[in-house]
């Protein structure tokens, strides 16, 4: 007999690993992209051609528009997710090393516990304080070994592009798990897709000197459609796929994965710096992400 339920469990870890893999590359072709394109504009056309696949899907699917609350819900988050974390992060990809922009990213928990102690008064524990404190130690020690490259402007401004866009992602986050609105994820995602690349679309227009399809290497454009296609379409529908069939927990291990794959990427084809000092860093800050994780999680139930 034909178990649908088994079925649906498989393909899941399937989209587990297609995650993993996928957003940990994206990274590696972003620093590649911005060397063709200005990063809004990139960034800009990626989500917002992804984001209209998808609203188009669903429009056609369900053959109803959702109502303006949701639309104005979905205005902010993409804003927050798309123009400004999504934006700001591919504009740091290019002073810093794309797994060191991957490595920031995965300090999400740490931002997202931070805030809900300094707006919501949670309580910290102190364990989950030593584990807080033991990942600032992990990146830190990462830093510390491009201490040549911080003194150069850019690459601190790379830095902190990358921890404005943790920060953003990390506010829409909290915005969305404190708001009641019943929305489904993967039909909500197009439409904060596409509100979030016209907004870079508009910034690339203040901010950057745009350039023509026609002035878009080859390279260019196939970064563009793997960050369109595979990064944004086919990865956040597998995200929210794997979500609703597998714990959280277990979902997360992408974390770990994405600056593996990212690092072995930038080491191996764009020359990234790779010393003991730096696998020391990871190994430190993948130790604190875990036991932040196993803390929180055990702190909510």
């Amino acid at each position: 007999m034909y178990d649908l339920g088994k079925n649906k469990t498989i393909l899941a870890y399937w989209a587990l690993a297609a995650i993993s893999l996928f957003w940990g590359s994206t990274w590696f072709v972003a620093k590649i992209a911005v060397q063709h394109i200005p990063p809004f504009q990139l960034t800009g056309y990626r989500q917002t051609l992804a984001g209209l696949i998808l609203m188009l899907f669903f429009l056609v699917k369900d053959k109803k528009v959702p109502p303006l609350k949701n639309i104005l819900f979905h205005v902010l988050m993409g804003f927050l997710f798309f123009t400004c974390s999504n934006g700001l992060t591919t504009m740091a990809v290019q002073y810093i090393p794309s797994f060191l922009g991957a490595l920031l990213g995965c300090l999400f928990p740490f931002a997202l516990i931070l805030a809900d102690f300094l707006f919501f008064k949670v309580r910290l524990k102190n364990n989950l304080i030593a584990a807080l404190f033991l990942g600032f130690v992990g990146i830190a020690t990462i830093l510390l070994s491009f201490s040549k490259e911080m003194s150069g402007k850019n690459f601190a401004l790379g830095i902190v592009l990358t921890l404005i866009g943790v920060c953003t992602w990390t506010i829409g986050t909290l915005i969305s798990t404190k708001m009641s609105l019943k929305i489904d994820p993967l039909r909500g995602i197009g439409w904060q897709m596409f509100f979030g690349g016209i907004f870079l679309l508009i910034n690339s227009q203040l901010f950057e000197n745009p350039i023509s399809f026609h002035q878009i290497s080859s390279v260019g454009w196939l970064s563009f459609m793997y960050l369109t296609l595979v990064g944004s379409l086919i990865s956040f529908v597998c995200y929210i796929y794997a979500l609703k069939i597998l714990p959280l927990n277990l979902v997360s291990i992408y974390v770990y994965i994405n600056p593996i794959v990212a690092f072995l990427l930038g080491v191996l084809f764009l020359d990234e710096k790779f010393t003991l000092q730096v696998i020391v860093g990871i190994i430190i800050t993948f130790v604190a992400i875990y036991f932040v994780k196993k803390l929180n999680t055990a702190k909510l139930n």
